[in-house]
């Protein structure tokens, strides 16, 4: 083999690995998973407001939709990798503030006494969600890329 040749071979190989690593973003910020994940989440925080029995409704509907997105999210990947450590403190981080942010709003409605203040924080938190997934796309990138391609 060439001097020429393996460094070709080497160029394929960075070529597949961005293919591999552009396939899993795109995959992981698809807009149908990305919608049922923020249903979920507003049907569980807003079950709040709901009467027994329905409040277990919309909780066990809320996590069906999320589960199973993310069950159906995961089957149809067409690239897999294993979550390394610090995209996982990211993911629990950014959990960790959007209960917050649902729990402050539901707490500042509750002193503006408006009605239905955890519907009202569920929808801020779910939109919230949405909006932070798009906007810190870059910082996951760089994230993964950090971590290897998987």
């Amino acid at each position: 083999m060439t001097p020429y040749d393996a460094q070709t071979a080497l160029n394929v190989i960075r070529h597949r690995q961005e293919q591999t690593f552009d396939e899993y973003v795109r995959h992981a910020y698809s807009r149908p998973y990305l919608i049922i994940s923020a249903l979920g989440l507003f049907a569980v925080c807003s079950s709040f407001d709901l009467p027994s029995p329905w409040n277990t409704v919309a909780v066990l509907a809320g996590n069906g939709l999320a589960l199973g997105g993310l069950f159906v999210h995961q089957r149809r990947a067409p690239v897999r990798r294993k979550t390394v450590g610090s995209e996982a403190l990211f993911y629990a981080a950014m959990g960790v503030l959007l209960l917050a942010l649902f729990w402050t709003v539901a707490i500042v409605a509750y002193f503006l006494s408006l009605p239905a203040r955890h519907t009202l924080a569920a929808a801020v938190t779910a939109l919230t969600a949405v909006v932070a997934s798009y906007a810190l796309r870059p910082v996951v990138e760089t994230l993964i890329r950090r971590n290897g391609h998987g």
